[in-house]
This record gives structure tokens, sequence and C-alpha cells, in this order.
């Protein structure tokens, strides 16, 4: 299951990258399934969900979070996790993964992980549910370093690679229009804000740390 915050966009996500995908290689077209009813091959889509079968019994399934409670799934990625709030998070997404992945034949596979998650987003303030989760997850990844592993990467490794235009980032980042918090979560992978039990709030913190007079010399 492939699940996101935001209804329909995904569903266009999904059902462009999963193209790109089969164009880049197009052996795996062939291992879509051809449904009976129509005689198509196994991708179904709506409005509301997108779904591929495959030959050996198998599905990717692309919801949102407001239309995939009662749904099963034996592994999830969250796309723009970020935007996931607790109580749809807990009610709607994590019981949808309260059964074990089967072989083929039907049997259970000890080694096989239950209810693996992958949290895919953009940084957000720290006072979103999810923050809360990344920490646990970070935790866990130098605790139990077989099960869990996080990270991040700012701007400069897809800029590398050619992915990004440096002119355009810098154009954004030195703006008047963008501010820095927006750029650090946005291009550097950096959570910003307060988490609900500062004592202090760090935008009026910053406010007052402003040089009314700068003096250069005694």
């Amino acid at each position: 299951m492939i699940a996101s915050d935001t209804k329909g966009t995904v569903i266009k996500i999904a059902q462009a990258k999963f193209e790109e995908i089969f164009k880049h290689w197009p052996l795996l077209r062939k291992e879509l399934a051809v449904r009976t009813e129509d005689g198509k091959t196994g991708q179904k889509a709506s409005g509301n969900y997108y779904e591929l079968w495959f030959k050996n019994g198998s599905m990717i399934s692309v919801v949102s979070k407001d239309t995939s409670r009662g749904l099963r799934a034996t592994a999830a990625i969250l796309e723009e996790a970020a935007l996931i709030e607790e109580v749809p998070y807990n009610e709607v997404l994590l019981p949808q993964m309260n059964i074990k992945r089967r072989e083929v034949d039907g049997t259970l596979n000890p080694e096989e992980p239950s209810a693996a998650q992958i949290f895919i987003t953009t940084s957000a303030e720290r006072t979103v549910f999810m923050y809360q989760k990344l920490i646990e997850i970070t935790i866990n990844a130098v605790l139990r370093p077989k099960e869990y592993f996080s990270w991040g990467l700012s701007y400069e490794v897809p800029l590398h690679y050619g992915l990004l235009d440096k002119a355009t980032l810098m154009d954004q980042r030195y703006s008047s229009t963008v501010s820095e918090e927006s750029f650090s979560r946005e291009n550097l992978s950096i959570w910003t804000g307060n988490s609900k039990d500062a004592w202090l709030d760090s935008k009026r913190l910053n406010k007052r740390r402003t040089l009314l007079k700068c003096e250069r010399k005694a």
C-alpha cells in the first residue's frame, strides 16, 4: 500500500511514476496480471485509488488516508508523511497492516518483516505528529539497527547529479518572499519551529535578536 494525506494528488503521481518505470524496464509490465473480467492488464484507477495486480498474486494499492479505512495491506509507503496526523495514522492506516504477508503457497515466512513501513516526506514544523514519529524511528535505529533506519539529505545531492537547477534554488534562498524556515524545510531537511513542550517561541526570539544599531568600533 502507498498512502498520502492528499486525495487525488498521490494517485496521479503514482500513475506517472509507474508509467516511467515501465518505460525504462518494459519487462516489468509483462509481470502484470490480466484481469479476467475485461482482459486488460492488471491496472485499475479512479479518483480515489490506483491498483497494480501482478501474476504472482501480489498487489500495490495507492490510496489517500480518507478512502482507505477498512482495507488490508502487509506493508506501507507513506508519501508526504509530515501531513498525516496522529488519528488517521493510528486508527486508519496502521490497523490495515494487522495481517502477515504469506508466500505463494500460503505459508508464513518467519524471516519476513511484518508491517514494514517507509516514511517519505519533506520536513515540516516540529509541532506535527510525524516529527515525534521521526524521533522515535531515529532512536530505534540506534537501538535496533536491523529493524529501523532513518536518513535525510539536503538539496546538494540532487544538485550534484543534475536533478535541480542551482540558479533557481539560489533565487529561492535569497528571495525576500521566501523565509529561511520555509527554505530549510523544503530543501535542507531541517524541521523548524518549537515543539509543543518548548518554553520559548523561536519565531519571537529571532525577532528580538535583530540589531537596531550596528556599532563597528568602540
